[in-house]
């Protein structure tokens, strides 16, 4: 293929993503079946995550969300985690409590007693909750109790000391080798791997670059995960994770159109706001 074909070809696919964005209309609900993908049409569909469960409709981060996300048939639900003050593990995004609780503080300030007591105040659907409380680390997991659903699991910011905890409470709920790890942090990564050789990891990065997949591959990380809308100014470094046998993810794509055109590029799994499978 030549050059002035190639760069025809990335014109093009650009248009479509403008497209995709801008002016191919949303339907009206908080949610869109992936029934709309041509991907899943021709059977080549990719998994979907449930971005901090199924935060369409439920508030993000807590049980009801990530129980909506199995019920609703999800691959897998993802979260994020910090540790508090006396070392317990809980789902909260920001490093603060501000945002989506009756409280105020960095989440590292709280023991975990004392976050018990806030109430969470914020996210979709929170007029059907009352007294929802920030979860920890055990009850997310325990959602996956009994069901076939997968845990992705953000490390924020957190005391490192604490990851025995952390890959204790995966087996105990046994999911050390259904798990999948993942943190901008690649410190975090490389910590985590010398502590376990079978959890599965997977590189946070805002757009892929061939760098981020060297560095997976010498630290033993299994995969990538970008932002979604970077696939075409990242195309060689997609296509050169796929050479080296990295898994790739996508991260958070609320558009059937996009999900086709990561699903072309080889991305196997795609976190999603509002996505049904």
């Amino acid at each position: 293929m030549s050059k002035k074909v190639k760069k025809l070809l990335a014109v093009l696919l650009s248009i479509v993503l403008v497209l995709a964005v801008i002016i191919i209309p949303q339907v009206a609900s908080k949610t869109i079946s992936s029934n709309l993908s041509v991907a899943k049409m021709v059977g080549k569909a990719p998994k979907f995550a449930a971005h901090r469960g199924l935060s369409a409709l439920c508030p993000q981060n807590t049980v009801p969300a990530f129980q909506s996300a199995a019920d609703e048939g999800f691959y897998a639900f993802e979260f994020d985690i910090h540790t508090t003050s006396d070392g317990k593990w809980v789902v909260i995004h920001n490093d603060t409590v501000d945002d989506m609780t009756d409280g105020t503080g960095d989440v590292s300030s709280f023991t975990l007693d004392e976050i018990k007591q806030l109430n969470i105040d914020n996210g979709n659907g929170i007029e059907d909750y009352s007294e929802l409380k920030i979860p920890t680390l055990e009850e997310a997991l325990s959602v996956c109790d009994g069901s076939d659903i997968i845990p992705i699991i953000e490390i924020k910011s957190c005391d490192t000391k604490y990851f025995p905890e952390l890959l204790i409470s995966l087996e105990q709920h046994g999911l050390i080798e259904k798990a999948v790890i993942i943190s901008f942090e690649l410190d975090y990564l490389k910590e985590l791997r010398e502590l376990s050789p079978d959890i599965e990891m997977m590189y946070l990065v805002g757009k892929p670059t061939k760098e981020a997949v060297d560095m997976c591959i010498e630290n033993g990380i299994d995969g990538l995960d970008f932002y979604g809308l970077n696939v075409i100014p990242g195309a060689k470094a997609v296509k050169y994770a796929k050479e080296k046998g990295l898994k790739l993810a996508a991260w958070t794509i609320d558009n059937t159109v996009l999900a086709d055109i990561l699903t072309a590029a080889g991305v196997e799994l795609i976190t999603t706001n509002r996505i049904l499978p």
